[in-house]
């Protein structure tokens, strides 16, 4: 059976991984002033938002996702006819309508799909769910690289894959460091992100306090402050050691930054830890932050997510329990 993978382009993952695996992206709709622009995970139109509009403090920005309507004709479109199961994983739907809209537009696929594939000739039936994330960016991402792996390699009925995959999203640990706490404060705030609220915003611009905003399961909360954007990323990455050192679930650190690569991979603390992890059989992910991201968590921004262990039980017994 032909699997398909969908993710909303809020999703963190390198363009080079989403390509060679096909994955599909949902666009979302970016609003800067006057002017409106569809992200679909571009770098490089990224790289371009992040110089022409982000810094730009005074100019009203917003997201706004697909409306299911959009979704369903894109499903019918794009999916019906070349998968036989979909699997849809979204950003948070606490902070998103993306799951719900996506969500109300499978019902409607679900019910028109036969005739679309039965004027192509094709038979059988065609299977898709949504499932939430219940986290953010490179956190989104970290989840849907790991149900690309157990398809590919341990080969998981599309059952299984499913309460696999909500079962390690209660697993998945993301962190941001802001740049700037502008974003977070005046933009993220419109999206639920109430971490840093007006005293700690003042305070914190103040003495160049970065806080490191931890999401699980879909709730954020403040781990750590430091001062100065350096200090933090320094604790990120420790706390990412401590998370390697206690074991994880994936051998995969998700890694994004709101800007120019070179300007994280130059760092030394970046460096180093990217060498601790590699050591101990980790790999490092690493790309460009999504423009839906840098809206509303502002350019400069660095976000890392991993999977806390144990790993996941994939073995005959339990494959066969998931087949239901």
């Amino acid at each position: 059976m032909r699997t398909g993978f969908v993710i909303d382009s809020a999703c963190d993952l390198p363009q080079s991984y989403i390509q060679s695996h096909g994955i599909h992206i949902m666009p979302i709709n970016l609003h800067f002033g006057y002017d409106t622009f569809r992200d679909v995970r571009d770098p490089e139109a990224t790289q371009a938002f992040y110089r022409r509009y982000l810094a730009e403090k005074t100019l009203d920005a917003e997201t706004t996702p697909f409306s299911a309507e959009q979704i369903r004709a894109m499903f019918l479109d794009d999916l019906v006819l070349k998968y036989d199961r979909v699997l849809v994983i979204t950003i948070s739907q606490a902070r998103s309508l993306i799951f719900a809209n996506a969500t109300e537009a499978s019902f409607a696929v679900l019910k028109q799909y036969r005739e679309r594939r039965q004027k192509a000739g094709m038979t059988g039936s065609f299977y898709l769910n949504v499932l939430d994330s219940k986290n953010m960016f490179t956190g989104q991402g970290v989840l849907v690289h790991e149900a690309i792996r157990l398809l590919e390699q341990e080969n998981l009925s599309f059952g299984a894959l499913r309460n696999a995959v909500e079962q390690l999203s209660r697993q998945v640990h993301a962190y941001l460091v802001p740049e700037d706490l502008f974003y977070l404060r005046y933009r993220g705030s419109k999206k639920g992100e109430k971490t840093v609220g007006l005293f700690g915003y003042h305070l914190g611009s103040l003495l160049d306090i970065k806080p490191i905003i931890g999401f699980h399961q879909g709730e954020s909360r403040v781990v750590a402050k430091e001062r100065g954007f350096d200090h933090a990323l320094i604790k990120l990455l420790e706390i990412a050691r401590q998370a390697i050192d206690q074991g994880l679930a994936t051998r995969i650190i998700n890694t994004s930054y709101a800007g120019d690569l070179e300007v994280i991979r130059r760092k030394r603390a970046f460096a180093d830890f990217e060498r601790y992890a590699n050591a101990r059989g980790i790999e490092v992910l690493l790309s460009v932050m999504s423009t839906t991201a840098g809206v509303n968590v502002g350019p400069g921004s660095f976000a890392l997510a991993y999977i806390a262990g144990p790993p996941l039980a994939t073995d005959a017994n339990v494959k066969s329990a998931y087949q239901g």
